[in-house]
């Protein structure tokens, strides 16, 4: 088994943002006139991209993951989560049962929960794939995924046209993949809302994952007198945040979504009729 995995918002509001709104269309709203036109632009735009990535990886199975909406568990252990984050766009979220039909027509399967992230749906599974020897791709610019990366998984960026490997992580941040929520707990992320250790950004949560080998370990030190000065002083005061942030960054491989692996098989349209849809 090959499974894609598409993180759909990822792929759609990347378009969404490349595709040029056509004259004359409004701002706002929820469709309609030219900004109707728009969103079929967009339309045609992602479902050329997804089958631009089937032809390019040839998957068995295919699964296209959008996010519900809704609140879900990071946001009842922290109301602030993505709290500055842009909401996606009217027309855009007006669109998205016309996104999905789009993928339903060249025989994707498209899946959300409120009460779940795309991230933890697709987490979750890729690694069921991986537990039973198939191999799973996700499809998404979200660093994040990487800490996934390891057998049976891998990560590809569809726009930069290139893997998100170890190689790429340890490059970018100085650290491994499994290790990334914990550096992004002591980094912080703007994007979530999420901050990190005061005082504490990129280059520093490396050399302490580096030197102590984890989150439990730095805070350890820090704990011991170990770390001294200043930055062991802000480890003490916000380890327990550190914890809960590493939570949060943690995608879950373990939720009950009642998906059957073979519900995802991926059958190309076979007659010009049906691809050119």
């Amino acid at each position: 088994m090959k499974a894609l995995l598409v993180d759909g918002l990822n792929l759609v509001r990347r378009i969404y943002a490349a595709v040029p709104a056509r004259e004359g269309a409004p701002s706002g709203g929820d469709g309609g006139g030219e900004n109707d036109g728009h969103l079929a632009d967009v339309i045609s735009s992602s479902v050329a991209s997804l089958r631009r990535a089937l032809q390019q990886h040839d998957p068995s199975h295919c699964l296209v993951v959008f996010d519900g909406g809704g609140r879900n568990w990071r946001h009842e252990l922290y109301p602030d989560y993505k709290k500055n984050r842009a909401p996606m766009p009217a027309p855009l979220r007006g669109g998205m049962a016309r996104i999905a039909g789009a993928f339903g027509e060249i025989h994707v399967r498209c899946f959300s929960r409120d009460d779940f992230e795309a991230d933890d749906i697709i987490a979750t599974v890729a690694a069921k794939i991986a537990a039973r020897g198939g191999r799973a791709l996700i499809l998404s610019t979200d660093r994040n995924y990487c800490q996934l990366l390891g057998d049976g998984i891998a990560v590809f960026d569809h726009f930069a046209q290139r893997p998100l490997d170890r190689e790429m992580v340890v490059k970018k941040f100085q650290v491994q993949p499994r290790q990334l929520p914990e550096f992004l707990a002591l980094a912080g992320d703007s994007g979530a809302s999420i901050p990190g250790v005061q005082s504490v950004g990129a280059r520093t949560a490396a050399k302490l994952l580096g030197a102590h080998g984890g989150l439990e370990e730095a805070l350890g030190a820090a704990e011991s007198g170990a770390i001294r000065g200043k930055l062991g002083a802000k480890l003490r005061a916000d380890g327990e945040h550190a914890r809960l942030a590493r939570k949060l960054f943690t995608l879950r491989t373990d939720l009950d979504l009642g998906i059957n692996l073979s519900e995802l098989r991926y059958a190309p349209p076979q007659s010009a009729a049906e691809g050119a849809h």
